[in-house]
């Protein structure tokens, strides 16, 4: 006897709008967002800082961040919004334990409009957790210790990176990924070349025998 195949459908209402009328909806929110950055010029703002994250966690738990950079312009009302909905997700996502640490980062590139969905933050962080399974590692001092050895000392993949006010010099891999994985208060920032110059660096240490 055969299997039974099964599957499943999904529906969507979509209200598709004429032109005019899409053009009115966007000249609504254009002038409510512009009236809204001109307030906060006059006050002095440079930009509008909003932070993604869950608004409620577990005691004890440490949880990934993201500080999201928005431009005093017609988007910041609907900007705003985003974030709202971004840390609803963030937070429902921590709920059912599915809270990847790039996921605050992915969103955060989402809304800034800086589209860093190209530079592989998935794929580094699938390499990264590769790379401590291949060396069982399990703690970050000994990620730190394993990747200097692979380096051995080869200062292009070194970078200085600051933590509590000190600034030492870290692998590449190692750097990105605190950084990505701590972005609302982190002080470090990255160059998207160096994100792929990671990936390269993990792919090479685990092809290495």
């Amino acid at each position: 006897m055969g299997q039974k195949s099964i599957s499943e459908t999904a529906h969507v209402n979509v209200n598709v709008k004429s032109r005019e009328s899409w053009d009115e909806k966007v000249s609504a929110i254009r002038k409510t967002g512009i009236r809204k950055a001109k307030r906060l010029r006059k006050q002095g703002h440079k930009f509008h800082l909003e932070i993604l994250g869950p608004r409620e966690v577990q005691g004890g738990d440490s949880v990934p961040l993201a500080g999201v950079e928005i431009k005093l312009d017609w988007k910041i009302e609907t900007k705003i919004q985003m974030v709202k909905s971004a840390n609803e997700m963030i937070e429902n996502a921590y709920i059912v334990d599915s809270l990847d640490p790039a996921f605050p980062t992915v969103l955060k590139s989402i809304i800034e409009g800086t589209g860093l969905y190209e530079y592989g933050i998935g794929e580094f962080f699938l390499l990264y957790g590769k790379f401590e399974q291949k060396y069982q590692l399990n703690s970050q001092k000994s990620v730190r210790a394993k990747m200097l050895e692979l380096v051995k000392v080869d200062k292009q993949f070194l970078r200085p990176y600051t933590m509590r006010g000190e600034k030492r010099l870290e692998p590449l891999p190692l750097a990105v990924r605190n950084i990505l994985s701590h972005a609302g208060n982190n002080p470090n920032k990255f160059e998207p070349r160096e994100l792929r110059a990671s990936i390269d660096l993990l792919r090479s240490w685990l092809a290495h025998r």
